[in-house]
């Protein structure tokens, strides 16, 4: 079981045999015996749950004094006291104050060994379950308010995408109508260096100028598609899906010279029933975590030859999706962190630590699973590897 017992006595011999005996009942239990109350304290600042057994008198100090200190330092501690004046036990105001301090028990030596070892235990496991109650509530709280961050910049996308729309469609309105103008002259001239003009300077910029547009068009799309909420599954392309991805994620490509590609295995069906803006979220966090660890390994973005690539493969019942990129190994300590939520290395404006783990919490929510495979002499890429099934379930 994890979770800590720590015993604090000013009598050696009885640490010595509460040593002894109680690591018969919790043997999987860690365990400290101590005379010294700066230990406790040490102990708990540690913030890991720890369950205290306390003699109530411990020389010129109290073991109520040492425990408001420890409870001070970590909410994540609980004590049993133990006391060998019988004088104690029988007096009822010392064991409610006791209780109201929120002590589990008040016990009288001689210890009952096996006793005490249920009272740790059974204390533990409630502990540990409570704490991560906590940590739950604490990670929903702040998923939450980036969550609602998010609706908040979903909005203010609406609002711009709403403002470059309309002068991008006069924009495009004017070469239209360079493109009407040019038709016409070629009618009405003969004249070979006006035409020559029209074809070699102005129609190919005209026409560069409609590719930008059409461009900026798709993007806005993108950005509207992917703030916009799901509320049901549906059957999706997996081309639409990649292609949605690399228009979100398209500048962030294009400035770090990556060469970024899809693949989808012929044995896979066309589409997949899924929460589209959910998996393209997946998606998209995964290939900007993946653009920034090229943007960190290249500050001045010109190294050659990165590759990101997206692989679909799989069958009518499940799908992989592989996100690869050549870029540097995941070391150790963030890669057995990395689907924590709110662990990032980096920067405040850069990350927040929730995108992967939002992408893990989407991809379980669709019966699915997602790990990390690192770069290393054998293995060329950092692998991303998502199974989901074909059906979208809840």
């Amino acid at each position: 079981m994890k979770g800590t017992y720590c015993i604090l006595d000013d009598e050696k011999d009885f640490l010595t045999v509460a040593e002894k005996e109680i690591k018969k009942f919790l043997p999987d239990m860690k365990g400290v015996f101590t005379t010294d109350p700066e230990d406790t304290i040490n102990l708990a600042k540690k913030d890991d749950p720890v369950i205290f057994i306390i003699d109530i008198v411990l020389g010129g100090k109290t073991g109520m004094e040492i425990y408001q200190r420890i409870s001070a330092v970590s909410k994540k501690v609980r004590v049993i006291f133990i006391t060998g004046d019988e004088n104690f036990v029988n007096d009822d105001n010392i064991r409610n104050q006791i209780l109201l301090e929120g002590s589990i028990d008040l016990m009288e030596k001689p210890i009952k060994w096996h006793e005490l070892a249920i009272k740790v235990k059974n204390n533990m496991q409630l502990l540990l379950y409570q704490c991560n109650l906590e940590d739950m509530i604490a990670e929903r709280t702040q998923q939450l308010i980036h969550a609602d961050r998010l609706a908040t910049v979903g909005t203010m996308v609406s609002s711009i995408i709403h403002e470059i729309n309309s002068p991008l469609t006069f924009i495009k309105a004017n070469q239209e109508m360079c493109r009407y103008a040019f038709d016409r002259i070629k009618t009405v001239t003969k004249d070979k260096e006006v035409l020559s003009i029209f074809e070699m300077l102005i129609n190919p910029s005209v026409n560069e100028s409609m590719k930008g547009i059409e461009r900026i068009e798709e993007l806005l799309r993108s950005f509207r598609r992917f703030y916009k909420r799901d509320d049901v599954a549906s059957e999706v392309d997996f081309s639409e899906l990649m292609e949605a991805v690399k228009n979100i994620t398209y500048y962030n490509i294009k400035k770090n010279n990556i060469n970024f590609s899809f693949e989808i295995s012929k044995s896979v069906p066309k589409k997949i029933v899924c929460k589209k803006q959910e998996l393209i979220q997946v998606l998209t966090n995964i290939v900007n975590n993946a653009v920034d660890a090229f943007e960190e390994n290249d500050g001045d973005g010109s190294a050659k030859n990165k590759e990101l690539k997206i692989t679909v493969s799989g069958d009518s019942f499940m799908t992989n999706i592989v996100v690869s990129n050549n870029g540097p190994e995941i070391p150790k300590h963030v890669i057995d962190r990395i689907f924590e939520p709110f662990f990032t290395t980096k920067t405040a404006e850069k990350g927040t630590g929730l995108g992967l783990a939002i992408a893990r919490q989407i991809i379980r929510f669709m019966g699915g699973t997602i790990y990390v495979e690192n770069k290393s002499k054998k293995h060329l890429t950092v692998d991303f590897i998502i199974t989901i099934p074909m059906t979208y379930n809840a």
